[in-house]
């Protein structure tokens, strides 16, 4: 279990105004959350999700698909098409540079690699100055002045503006500058220069194409910009988004990463943006590099060979150049720009996909594999969240709670946090990623609040509810049989109206745990459920000798819908109930759902014959005329002439609660109980098997003191019917409790209520 849930604060008083049926109830202990939960986050896929799948285009190359039918597959509506443009991007070198508060460096040292370094101001057109070639040149900015000096100090020129530096060229040689200082980004992620305003990361001697513009900055200082062609930029940018290896076997996937590159950087040229070097533009990472005097080259032959196979191309949308987003891997399907970014309006080309071929390629991280699995309190998460709008800034505060608004792709567009201190916060999937350091926003959370009250048997279990309703003592306990259900059933009610937990014991004997809770509750009154053939006389007797000064009161008939009218009449001398319920006294479950609405409200339980109401409850019913009578159950389980009966003896049309199947009568019922004169609230669900009686008739109990609804739920899965009320009241629930240990509901069946409450 994720955590534990404790007894707190005393409840809300009921809705003011309950119709005359109802008496007011006193007000109970309520269920809150006091211990830090602990969250498991899982996922699939790696990246935001939209455009092209880097792993999908492997496999669907695999698969033998061409780059324009992977890019048409991944960019809804569009084609591919080139067009007659002189743009040349703009790169700053510097992995510190993300936008125009980038302040520069206090200088360059540059050479050109093979061929003279030419030298002139911005805005001349023609080099004013040619330096010998593989030698170091410094550039400085003095606040008026770039000034060019040897390493030794000596200056060799000067320029009263900004100025390119650009390798002569010979021929034979690949026109290179080199840089001396650390340039790019390692890792392609940003680092942000130190204090004294140097790099933190980086290469040494990187080589570029193309020229430099060293443009001046405030505080005589110098940014570094690299100007070269569309194709000559994607040599560097390539191979650094996607592995050069696959042009081995997947060279149509290298293609569809150059095409899908050169459209993404044509928005950014095209409007005059100076590009970073890192992911917040596309990794840039040049020509190469020198390490110990070794040459390690930065750009490869197959990426280089697919950017030259599809020069001048881009992705289209209409006539217009179409941002070619692309990541890592989508783990089965990618997402419409708006799922993830989500205050972006839809944009036609960018619509989730199926990746029906992302798999041949064994994409890693689809699944994410277990060292990649995140499990972090809720007080970590807080910690990662705080700032956020709505996040609550107190240290001492932590998440309870989520839930996920998750589009048809799979990915998280939202998810609503809630707060130990009430508070909630709405984040959108993308944030939470970045937050949390997720690696999509294809992501699943499990520990939603559940805790199991449990025994080793039915009776302990039983005797585990009663603790949790009555830590101290009780006015009175009802006593019914483990081994039959039918008084069991009908002792709910009753237990409601004399303040009293339901225990459960052996017909032949008095079970030893439950005469230890007998004992610690210490009533002045028992109520002993059934005849002799429910509880023996030798029980009763234990019980007298057990609790002498107790009251032992058999409510009994000569059958079993004989003692639902005997307990009912009960159930009236107690509370003066104005209102009953009605079920088939030959099954159990739809009674079962019912046993939380009679205890909190007080109704008595009657039992109806199969095919007529039968004249214990039609006695009942005459007598007291309840204004309010409620048929549990469908009309296979209660026939519409049993309802016609009731409504004759009652003087009133009854209600009917009823679904389907049983999980759907629960539902029907708890949905009942939260109405304003009810006065049940969803804070938490109480939630005991489907498939046997014992653990929701005494988790019944204990849900209707804590006025809370009880759901009926599979061994193994989350019915349809359950997950359906657990979806509607997801807002509001904070924890739930399941009845039983787990041969009742299993680990699988708990996590099939957690898959709904956190999906």
């Amino acid at each position: 279990m994720s955590r534990s849930l404790h007894i707190r604060e005393a409840a809300a008083c009921l809705v003011a105004l309950l119709v005359a049926s109802f008496t007011p109830l006193p007000a109970v202990a309520d269920v809150g959350i006091q211990a830090i939960p602990s969250f498991t986050i899982t996922g699939t896929g790696w990246g935001h999700g939209i455009g092209l799948s880097q792993w999908g285009a492997r496999g669907s190359a695999l698969a033998g698909k061409d780059y324009r039918w992977i890019l048409g597959h991944y960019y809804s509506g569009t084609t591919i098409g080139g067009t007659i443009s002189t743009l040349e991007p703009k790169v700053n070198i510097d992995s510190a540079y993300r936008d125009t508060t980038y302040p520069g460096r206090p200088y360059w040292t540059v050479k050109s690699v093979g061929s003279p370094l030419k030298v002139w101001r911005t805005t001349s057109g023609t080099p004013s100055a040619e330096l010998p070639a593989d030698t170091w040149y410094r550039f400085r900015n003095d606040g008026t002045n770039v000034i060019v000096t040897t390493e030794a100090g000596q200056e060799v020129a000067r320029f009263d503006w900004d100025v390119w530096v650009m390798p002569g060229g010979t021929t034979g040689v690949t026109p290179l500058l080199e840089f001396k200082e650390k340039t790019t980004s390692t890792d392609g992620s940003y680092h942000p220069l130190d204090a004294s305003g140097w790099p933190t990361n980086g290469y040494t001697n990187v080589r570029y194409r193309g020229k430099v513009w060293l443009n001046r900055k405030a505080g005589q200082r110098l940014a570094a910009i690299n100007q070269l062609s569309m194709d000559q930029y994607l040599f560097g940018v390539v191979p650094r988004e996607m592995p050069a290896s696959w042009g081995d076997a997947t060279p149509e996937a290298l293609k569809a990463q150059a095409v899908a590159a050169r459209s993404y950087a044509h928005k950014g040229v095209s409007g005059g943006s100076i590009l970073a070097c890192t992911t917040y533009s596309q990794v840039y990472k040049g020509h190469s590099y020198v390490s110990v005097g070794v040459v390690v080259p930065l750009e490869d032959s197959r990426s280089n060979g697919a950017v030259s196979a599809t020069s001048g191309q881009y992705i289209l949308t209409g006539s217009a150049v179409a941002t070619g987003y692309f990541f890592s891997q989508s783990g089965g399907h990618t997402a419409n720009n708006e799922d993830v970014w989500v205050t972006g309006a839809p944009l036609p080309y960018l619509r989730g996909v199926s990746d029906p071929y992302e798999h041949l390629a064994s994409p890693p991280y689809s699944p994410w594999p277990s060292s990649r699995i995140q499990t972090l309190t809720g007080l970590e998460i807080a910690e990662k969240l705080r700032g956020l709008s709505g996040v609550p800034t107190a240290t001492s505060v932590w998440v309870t709670g989520m839930i996920m608004d998750r589009a048809a792709s799979g990915h998280v567009r939202y998810v609503t946090f809630r707060f130990s201190n009430g508070a909630t916060a709405k984040v959108s999937g993308d944030s939470v990623r970045s937050r949390l350091g997720l690696m999509s926003t294809n992501f699943t959370v499990s520990g939603f609040p559940i805790e199991r009250i449990e025994g080793p048997d039915r009776y302990a279990t039983a005797v585990a509810t009663a603790n949790r309703a009555f830590p101290g003592t009780a006015p009175a306990v009802v006593l019914a049989s483990g081994e039959a259900f039918a008084d069991a059933l009908t002792g709910t009610g009753l237990a409601g109206a004399a303040g009293a937990p339901l225990l459960l014991t052996h017909q032949s004997s008095l079970t030893p745990v439950t005469a230890g809770a007998l004992a610690r509750l210490a009533p002045s009154t028992v109520y002993v459920m059934g005849g002799s053939a429910a509880v023996s006389t030798p029980t009763v007797d234990a019980v007298r000798v057990l609790l002498p000064s107790a009251e032992v009161v058999r409510v009994a008939g000569d059958t079993r819908y004989d003692t639902a009218a005997a307990a009912a009449e009960r159930v009236q001398a107690l509370s003066g109930s104005t209102s009953a319920i009605i079920v088939n006294g030959e099954t159990w479950p739809d009674a079962a759902s019912a046993s939380a609405l009679a205890y909190g409200r007080k109704m008595p339980i009657l039992l109806a014959l199969p095919d007529a109401l039968g004249e214990p409850a039609e006695t009942y019913l005459s007598t007291y005329t309840p204004a309010t009578t409620l048929l549990v159950g469908g009309t296979i389980v209660v026939p519409p002439n049993v309802a016609e009966a009731v409504g004759a003896a009652a003087g009133s049309v009854p209600v009917r609660l009823g679904g389907a199947n049983r999980y759907e009568t629960s539902a029907a019922v708890a949905r009942y109980s939260l109405g304003p004169t009810i006065g049940f609230t969803p804070r938490s669900v109480y939630m005991a098997t489907g498939e046997a009686y014992a653990d929701a008739l005494t988790g019944g109990s204990l849900a209707g003191r804590m006025l809370k609804p009880l759901l009926l739920t599979h061994t193994n899965v989350c019915p349809a019917g359950t997950a359906a009320f657990l979806t509607e009241q997801k807002t509001a629930i904070e924890g739930i409790y399941l009845i039983g240990g787990k041969a009742a509901i299993s680990e699988a069946g708990a996590k099939a209520i957690d898959d709904v409450m956190m999906r």
